[in-house]
């Protein structure tokens, strides 16, 4: 795979995606919703330019997670795919794991760490934040 362009999509292959430039950032959330959107304890997001960026055919149905933010997914398979926030309206992020290959992006810090599953330890040595990191602004 070329290094400056990645791909990926949902389970059953209904969404494709694909960014011709390296991430602007990537993050690993422990909030709530993030947990309930996911199923998981904590979900990772890829941010990518919205400049650089391309949904190939379909794109995700949104909803309306909070007065801020939408989350995507497959309206077929259910996956999640993508996070779309106001204040953010230069990138679109998408779930790691949606990525066709995930190893290729490292994870650069923990955010919404005082929400997170009790039991639920990464051990790595990644900045961790309570709530937003201060690399990107937030209204969360």
């Amino acid at each position: 795979m070329n290094e400056t362009i990645f791909e990926g999509g949902c389970l059953c292959g209904a969404i494709r995606y694909r960014a011709t430039a390296a991430p602007l950032r990537c993050v690993i959330c422990h909030c709530a919703d993030c947990r309930k959107h996911s199923g998981a304890p904590c979900l990772s997001f890829v941010h990518f330019a919205i400049d650089s960026f391309e949904w190939m055919d379909d794109e995700p149905t949104r909803y309306r997670s909070s007065q801020y933010a939408e989350r995507g997914f497959c309206p077929k398979c259910g996956s999640t795919l993508s996070m779309h926030e106001e204040i953010l309206g230069d990138r679109v992020q998408v779930t790691l794991g949606s990525l066709d290959a995930p190893s290729s992006v490292k994870p650069q810090d923990h955010v919404w760490t005082d929400s997170a599953v009790t039991w639920f330890r990464i051990n790595d040595s990644l900045p961790r934040f309570p709530r937003s990191s201060d690399a990107v602004p937030s209204k969360a």
